[in-house]
């Protein structure tokens, strides 16, 4: 279930839409799922469950102003409504959200509508989250989650702008966002990062990454809402990369997701976008020849064969525009719609008593949902809250309170059978049946148009005629988001400086930028090391060896007895310019008890034996061994010598060795 929350950029030069509008029907469609405690008494679950979303229609009052920048010049009507804007009553003035349009023309509109955070149904005793019909008003939001409401129809109320005003004060979207990740498990007061696999609870590797403290850990166990660090910027479809990447600009103005020495920090990138679908509802739909349309500020103009533009021919038309509009285009099965009715039916209308059950698309469904009309009888509204919570693929349920309507999204067929009947021995489909449903209906055969904007942005469609969209069902509409990014304080970041951690893993677990340093307790042979960030990779700038400036020893012993033929140990680092001046091997214990004769090399991972080959000791019995290499690490190196020791004891099961460098 969807439960995005987008904004409105105010556009310079255009007036804040407000249009007066008249609710002629209002039908309950969903029940909120999940209890807000065990004792939520409104939720789907609960004896008494309300609506959180409704259809309604309604007719539009045109609006005209003074801005040539809208849709249509001057005017503001009902193809101006889209997904996002937001309704009140004019006497009642609770506020809902469009969810969803299903059909829209220049007076009338046909939407689903939700009681967002159910703040309606926790203020209203009855729990009823929906004013009734009657005058209404269509308003936006601006970008800081506030009600734009200038100027008021005159068909409002003296209170309606203090209750709309203060409805936007509780919880305001901006300073309480609404984030989405699946069975959380976030606590208020919890600090969050985001990172490429989710957000998560920061720890000292994410700190780079918070976004916000959790301020509720609802609604539902897969959203939460934070206090950002900073303002969330929703306006911007050009934020690149994905969830958890930095986003920096560079010295030509542009936005990207890859660091470079002359870019700095200015987002965070929170989500991505979700794609704006718009998908008609008349099948098989045509256009006539030559009929034009603007689409995102380009002009379409569709001509097909005889004489019409079908699906497939308006879809190429619209693709060829792509790079222009960035709206794509295609044909798709029309979803399967069925729909009750009481003719025929045992009782004279949709309904029978509970318990009964039936299979539908292959998944038994038990209705046991009663009361919302009748007690003990399972209505239109009842049986579609027991056929959603089945979960059949592709299939969803709404109800009036007098009919059920199936959808099969895919357009695949429907097919019911009984499985027990209700009290009364009345099955659900068939003769004297208690659903009004058909048995059987078939696939779909039609086709429907959708575009598609894949940034999450506007589709807006203008034209003179209105032919397009009334003949395809396709309105302009904006039901996706733009990707979230969280700005970065005063546009740029610092690096984070230096991160102290226990070894070589943790280095690599964080999530680190240029000019970022971390400090190694333990860097693979019990001292600690330096190392810098680059971008990419992590590259050693200091040793505890390479931080003296006086002569040292390093040392390291190898202790029987021994598995398997060889074992290799790192001594330490020298830097660059460091002058190797002793190497001595001490045969505490002599090997013994080996396969072959154990030998010792003294070097790098590149030259085993470069300060002492296997012919310079002798390890079978006690004594030690010195040699004077002299050897200076090329001060233009540029990197670190990892010196090693390597034992080829050959399994043996005695002896101790102990190895001994001293450098300058």
């Amino acid at each position: 279930m969807s439960y995005t929350y987008t904004t409105n950029q105010i556009q310079l030069n255009v007036p804040g839409k407000v249009l007066p509008v008249t609710v002629s029907q209002v039908d309950g469609v969903e029940y909120w799922p999940f209890p807000n405690s065990g004792t939520d008494p409104w939720y789907s679950g609960a004896g008494t469950p309300r609506y959180f979303r409704w259809r309604i229609t309604f007719t539009v009052t045109e609006v005209n102003h003074g801005s040539n920048l809208t849709r249509d010049d001057f005017k503001f009507n009902g193809l101006d409504i889209r997904v996002n804007d937001w309704i009140a009553g004019a006497s009642d003035p609770k506020c809902l959200k469009i969810v969803s349009i299903e059909s829209k023309s220049r007076t009338s509109v046909t939407c689903i509508v939700e009681d967002w955070l159910r703040y309606n149904t926790f203020k209203a005793s009855t729990g009823n989250g929906i004013f009734n019909t009657g005058s209404a008003v269509v308003f936006t939001l601006n970008e800081n989650g506030l009600p734009m409401l200038d100027p008021l129809p005159t068909t409002v109320g003296l209170d309606f702008f203090p209750q709309v005003f203060s409805r936007f004060q509780y919880l305001n979207p901006q300073i309480n966002f609404v984030l989405e990740e699946e069975n959380h498990g976030f606590n208020k007061g919890d600090t969050i990062a985001v990172t490429p696999n989710g957000f998560a609870r920061a720890n000292a590797a994410t700190a780079g990454k918070i976004v916000g403290v959790v301020t509720e850990s609802g609604p539902g166990p897969n959203y939460f809402m934070i206090l950002p660090n900073n303002r969330i910027i929703d306006f911007d479809p050009g934020i690149p990369g994905i969830k958890g990447d930095y986003i920096y600009v560079d010295v030509d103005g542009t936005l990207s997701n890859v660091s470079t020495n002359t870019n700095k920090i200015v987002f965070i990138n929170v989500t991505g976008p979700t794609p704006t679908v718009i998908t008609g509802n008349q099948e098989d739909a045509t256009v006539p020849n030559g009929t034009e349309m603007v689409l995102n500020g380009t002009t379409i103009t569709f001509t097909g064969s005889g004489g019409t533009a079908n699906i497939t021919e308006m879809s190429a038309i619209i693709n060829a525009e792509t790079a222009n509009t960035f709206v794509s285009a295609a044909g798709s099965i029309s979803p399967t719609i069925i729909t009750s009715t009481s003719a025929g039916t045992a009782y004279g209308l949709v309904g029978g008593y509970v318990p009964f059950s039936a299979n539908i698309n292959g998944v038994t469904v038990n209705f046991t949902t009663n009361g919302s009309q009748y007690p003990s009888i399972s209505t239109p509204e009842d049986m579609a809250i027991d056929i959603n919570n089945a979960s059949i693929t592709n299939l969803t349920a709404s109800a009036t309170p007098t009919v059920l309507t199936l959808t099969e999204s895919s357009g695949g067929s429907i097919t019911i059978t009984n499985v027990s009947p209700d009290v009364n021995l009345n099955n659900f489909v068939g003769a004297s049946n208690i659903s009004g449903l058909p048995a059987s209906t078939s696939a779909s055969t039609t086709e429907i148009l959708s575009l598609t904007r894949s940034d999450g942005g506007e589709i807006l469609i203008y034209e003179n005629s209105d032919i397009f969209q009334t003949n395809t069902g396709v309105f302009s509409g904006q039901n996706g988001s733009l990707p979230l990014a969280l700005n970065v304080e005063q546009g740029i970041r610092t690096s984070k400086g230096t991160v102290v951690v226990a070894d070589i893993a943790a280095r690599d677990s964080l999530y680190a930028q240029v000019g970022d340093q971390a400090h190694v307790l333990d860097a693979g042979f019990g001292e600690w090391a330096l190392y810098l960030y680059d971008g990419s990779s992590w590259t050693l700038i200091a040793t505890q060896d390479s931080s003296n400036v006086d002569a040292r020893t390093i040392t390291t012993s190898f202790t029987g007895p021994f598995g398997g033929n060889v074992d290799i140990q790192n001594i330490g680092y020298v830097s660059p310019g460091r002058k190797i001046t002793t190497v001595s091997v001490d045969v505490n214990t002599e090997l013994a008890g080996g396969l072959s004769a154990p030998f010792i090399e003294v070097g790098t991972a590149a030259n085993a034996a470069l300060f002492m080959d296997q012919t310079d000791s002798d390890l079978s019995i006690i004594d030690e061994y010195i040699l004077l290499p002299e050897y200076i690490h090329p001060a233009g190196s540029g990197s670190e010598l990892l010196l090693q020791a390597k034992l080829s004891h050959f399994n043996a099961t005695q002896g101790t060795v102990t190895i001994k460098i001293t450098y300058l």
